[in-house]
């Protein structure tokens, strides 16, 4: 009867995570969009037109806050497909965490590295 309770408990928590995981993988996707779009301010410098939005990091950390925030993105969706999946089966509930934790890890560093 124990064991019941677990699996509901655990199936209700799949439902509360896949809405986040798919609201996390869209914010992802717009904001590293919003970046690769974006000069950096040293680009802009150089250009003869310097008004307007920049990122205020080097190339180098464009590129690195790029690199893992779109992956982090594209993970919180499979993570939020595996919660589902989930939810329904009642299997792989570790896979959907593991996944959960890795797009929020890549997801920190790329903001952490973004914004020293």
């Amino acid at each position: 009867m124990g064991q019941g309770r677990t699996r509901v408990a655990w199936r209700v928590v799949g439902v509360l995570l896949a809405p986040v995981l798919a609201f996390g993988c869209a914010v992802m996707s717009v904001a590293m969009s919003d970046i690769g779009g974006t000069p950096t301010c040293e680009e802009l410098a150089k250009a003869a037109d310097s008004s307007g939005e920049c990122f205020s990091g080097s190339s180098l950390q464009k590129g690195i806050t790029l690199g893992l925030g779109w992956p982090s993105g594209a993970l919180a969706g499979v993570a939020a497909l595996a919660a589902l999946a989930f939810v329904i089966t009642g299997r792989r509930g570790r896979l959907a965490l593991q996944l959960a934790a890795l797009a929020l890890v890549l997801g920190g560093l790329s903001i952490l590295i973004g914004t020293f």
